[in-house]
């Protein structure tokens, strides 16, 4: 092709991608990326995990939920708090079965009101978990609360 015939365009397939920072993608696409915000950079308290799963976990006993609600969000704060072990907390899996916890709280259409104890718990969790799904506010969001 010459300088003097148009561009045709191109044709770019691009897969699954995963645990990336600053994707570009086409001719001469650039992505600039400061700080570092890859979830397997980000150092946490299993600890401070276990017990604010924990919390969640006794809240959503007194969350008013539907007996199968209760038992499914209560079996997936119990699979949460399995993946986490002393020195090592497996966030996917943990944030997986948080946000199961979430749209199980959705699909059952009850609020959490501020200031409740259930509101408390995962107000609590947010901060913990944010840094390793995006932010305090998506774990906040799978809830439908504000952050």
């Amino acid at each position: 092709m010459s300088a003097n015939e148009p561009d045709r365009g191109d044709s770019i397939t691009v897969g699954d991608i995963t645990s990336a920072q600053g994707i570009a993608i086409g001719k001469n696409a650039t992505a600039t990326v400061t700080g570092d915000n890859v979830a397997g950079h980000v150092k946490v308290d299993p600890e401070q995990m276990r017990a604010a799963l924990a919390s969640l976990f006794d809240e959503l006993a007194r969350a008013g939920l539907p007996k199968d609600k209760a038992r499914t969000a209560q079996t997936a704060a119990g699979n949460a708090i399995d993946a986490v072990g002393n020195k090592e907390v497996r966030s996917n899996v943990v944030a997986d079965n948080v946000k199961k916890i979430g749209d199980t709280i959705k699909e059952a259409n009850v609020a959490i009101k501020e200031g409740s104890s259930l509101w408390d718990s995962i107000k609590g969790l947010a901060p913990l978990l944010g840094p390793l799904v995006g932010g305090a506010h998506i774990v906040a969001g799978w809830f439908g609360l504000p952050l």
